[in-house]
């Protein structure tokens, strides 16, 4: 389950303290107003928290099991460890894509290597975002060398020498 907001759990016992849909305008005590709270009842409906229905809202199932797991403020910061949650099932199986950090270590192997706005074009990044994901890279115990740009370009080359 993702982490509530205050501002959402404040929204959720408004609406848990309804009985059936209730309008906005009838909820009380709400910590937004206008467009920021809108923002907050569409990122609730799309998570499955609540129902809209013209300008009627509800609480679901999912919503009501998250107000009586939230915590409430007499337990303040214990640092307890919470009781086991078993965790998420997987709605669809994994895709046998590669993921980001593959398609970049083996866009690195080329012979000649690859310059960032080649990786850039290829991945369909931002230059400042494949800079970041080379040094990532090399956080994580990769090895990358910077080769000189090939003649008639000003761009250097990087190529993976190996992982530590």
């Amino acid at each position: 389950m993702s982490k509530l907001t205050p501002t959402h759990l404040a929204i959720l016992k408004a609406l848990g303290a309804q009985n059936g849909p209730a309008p906005v305008d009838q909820l009380s005590g709400l910590p937004a107003s206008g467009a920021a709270l809108e923002a907050h009842l569409d990122h609730l409906a799309s998570r499955g928290f609540l129902t809209r229905t013209g300008k009627a809202m509800a609480l679901t199932e999912v919503g009501q099991a998250a107000l009586s797991e939230a915590p409430t403020k007499a337990a303040g910061k214990a640092k307890d460890k919470p009781a086991s949650v078993p965790a998420p099932v997987p709605s669809e199986p994994k895709s046998d894509t590669p993921t980001k950090k593959a398609r970049l270590i083996a866009l690195l192997t080329a012979d000649k290597g690859v310059t960032v706005p080649d990786l850039a074009a290829t991945l369909d990044w931002l230059p400042h975002t494949t800079r970041a994901a080379l040094t990532g890279l090399k956080k994580a115990g990769y090895t990358i060398d910077k080769l000189p740009p090939l003649e008639g370009s000003r761009s250097s080359r990087y190529k993976l020498v190996e992982a530590t």
